[in-house]
């Protein structure tokens, strides 16, 4: 059986993971206190918006599955007290934690990274910042119209952008956040479903790309793995799809 080990601490998380982007930019201090470890793999803490914490497994497949066994006790660390909490493994993988526990229906989902800005487009003159908080209600009516799926909320800090019509309908949008670590994270990107086709996607999330990597050095965004058309664009913008998670809640009987 390979070995499962805790250890502690960020730097050594990144030194075991040859410095991955999705751990350098979605792990802290805070959340590396504990993480294990086992042959080429780690599970390690993580939390989005929610204040409860999950726990991610990356690496190769061997370590994964011993770390997948050894989950009973990283939740007595991660989640004490619950008798469920959610777990995010490689999509190839998730059937190895169905075979060991019962789990209930989750979401499949990818991470993109980049540090290279897309070439620059006329159209990028079409984005304008967004005033999310005062036309809260129509982006709120227009993510329910165009995405139904989008999980960014106007008026909770991040950026927003926007390609409107000449009287200021709006046609495409995109959130602009930020991960834990401190790069820049896009969202809720939403255009009018009766307008897809005509390349508004690609100027949105191409000038917020260049945009965020000339003022950070950097951008990284998430999609679920149903749709291919934005993996697509995604793709085509320099974007590298660097994970494809399937996170999950498991049931742990201590």
């Amino acid at each position: 059986m390979t070995a499962v080990v805790s250890a502690h601490g960020l730097d050594d998380l990144l030194d075991a993971t040859g410095r991955h982007p999705f751990v350098r930019w979605e792990v802290t201090d805070d959340l590396a206190t504990t993480w294990w470890s086992s042959a080429d793999a780690v599970a390690f803490q993580r939390t989005r918006k929610a204040v409860r914490r999950t726990v991610n497994v990356l690496g190769g497949d061997d370590g994964v599955t011993a770390l997948l066994d050894h989950l009973p006790e990283i939740a007595q660390t991660v989640s004490p007290g619950r008798r469920a909490f959610s777990v995010t493994v490689p999509q190839h993988l998730e059937p190895r934690l169905r075979e060991r526990y019962r789990v209930m229906d989750g979401g499949d989902w990818e991470w993109f990274h980049t540090t290279t800005a897309p070439e620059e487009h006329p159209s990028h003159e079409q984005v304008v910042v967004l005033d999310d908080v005062a036309r809260g209600d129509e982006v709120r009516a227009f993510l329910e119209a165009h995405s139904p799926t989008a999980d960014t909320e106007p008026g909770g800090g991040d950026r927003w952008f926007a390609v409107e019509d000449g009287d200021g309908t709006l046609r495409a949008v995109a959130a602009w956040g930020t991960t834990r670590g401190g790069a820049p994270h896009l969202s809720s990107v939403a255009v009018d479903a009766r307008l897809r086709g005509q390349g508004l996607g690609r100027t949105i999330v191409g000038a917020i790309t260049r945009l965020a990597v000339a003022e950070t050095g950097v951008c990284t965004l998430g999609m679920y793995s149903h749709n291919a058309v934005a993996r697509g664009l995604y793709a085509s913008l320099g974007y590298d799809r660097l994970c494809a998670w399937s996170s999950r809640p498991v049931v742990i009987d201590h």
